[in-house]
C-alpha cells in the first residue's frame, strides 16, 4: 500500500506565490497548472472541503489573466500571419496590455492555499478513479463528438484534462491523451477568441473579418482532428491502466478555460 505523500502542487506554489500576486505572467501559468494538478492529488487526499475550495478559488481567480495571455497570442500570432502593418500590432500590444492591468487590478487574490498529504494508500486509490474515468469520458465523447454543443465539448476536455492529472500521479501518460487534449485546447481556444472578436466590434475593426474567418477554419480543423483521434482515443479509455505510458512530462501546451 503507498504511503502518505506530501502534495507537490502545494510545495511548488510556495516558491512562486509573491510573482504570482504580481501578475507575472510565467508565475500565473505555471499557478494554473499547478492547481490543475492539486486538482488531482485532491481526489486522492482527506483534505477536506476547506482545502478543495482554496484550490479552487486560487484556480477561478487566476483563470482571467491566463486566459487573457493565451487569447492575445493567438489573436497576435493571426495578425502576423495576416501581414498586417507594424502600427496595428503596436495598437494590439498597447491596447491588450492595458486590458490585462485592468484584470490585474481587478483581480482579488485569495489566501495561499494549505499543503495538505496524499492519503495512505493513494495509488490504489487513483487506479480505481482511473477506471470509472475511462467509462465517463468514452460516453461523454462520444456523445461531444455528436455534438455541436461548444459547451460539451468544453465540458468533455475539463474533465479528460483532470484525466490526464490523475493519469500523471501514478505515472505517464499515453500520448494519445496528450494529442487529443492538444486539439480540445486549439477548440476552446478558437471559441474564446471568436467569442472576444465578437463581443468587441471596435478591437482591430478592420482586421476583424479576416481574424473570424481564421479561427472558424481553426474551431473546425480542431474538431475533425479530435474526430479523427477518437477511434484510438477510446481504445485507450476502455482499458486505461492496460495502455503504455510515455515519460511524466509536462501536459500538453496551455490554452484558455481551464
Amino acid at each position: 500500500m503507498s504511503k502518505r505523500k506530501q502534495s507537490q502542487a502545494a510545495s511548488r506554489l510556495e516558491g512562486l506565490w509573491d510573482d504570482l500576486r504580481a501578475g507575472d505572467p510565467g508565475a500565473v501559468h505555471a499557478a494554473r497548472k499547478l492547481t490543475r494538478r492539486a486538482q488531482a492529488e485532491l481526489r486522492v487526499a482527506d483534505a477536506g472541503k476547506k482545502t478543495e475550495r482554496a484550490w479552487r478559488d486560487l484556480r477561478r481567480a487566476a483563470a482571467p489573466l491566463r486566459d487573457h495571455d493565451v487569447a492575445g497570442g493567438h489573436i497576435r500570432d493571426a495578425l502576423v500571419e495576416l501581414g498586417v502593418p507594424e502600427g496595428t500590432l503596436a495598437y494590439f500590444d498597447r491596447t491588450w496590455a492595458e486590458r490585462r492591468a485592468a484584470l490585474l487590478d481587478a483581480t482579488v487574490w485569495p489566501d495561499r492555499p494549505p499543503a495538505f498529504d496524499l492519503r495512505r494508500g493513494w495509488k490504489g486509490r487513483a487506479r480505481r478513479l482511473i477506471g470509472k474515468d475511462g467509462d465517463r469520458l468514452l460516453r461523454d465523447g462520444e456523445a461531444a463528438l455528436a455534438s455541436e454543443d461548444s459547451e460539451e465539448w468544453h465540458a468533455w476536455r475539463k474533465r479528460l484534462k483532470r484525466y490526464r492529472y490523475t493519469l500523471d500521479l501514478i505515472g505517464g501518460v499515453p500520448p494519445i491523451v496528450t494529442v487529443t487534449l492538444e486539439a480540445l485546447g486549439r477548440l476552446q481556444d478558437a471559441e474564446v477568441v471568436l467569442g472576444i472578436l465578437h463581443g468587441d466590434p471596435d478591437l482591430l475593426r478592420y482586421e476583424r473579418a479576416r481574424l473570424i474567418a481564421r479561427e472558424e477554419v481553426a474551431r473546425q480543423a480542431a474538431r475533425e482532428r479530435v474526430r479523427a483521434l477518437f477511434p484510438t482515443l477510446a481504445e485507450h479509455l476502455e482499458d486505461p491502466l492496460g495502455t503504455p505510458p510515455t515519460g511524466e512530462g509536462e501536459p500538453e501546451e496551455d490554452h484558455v478555460g481551464a
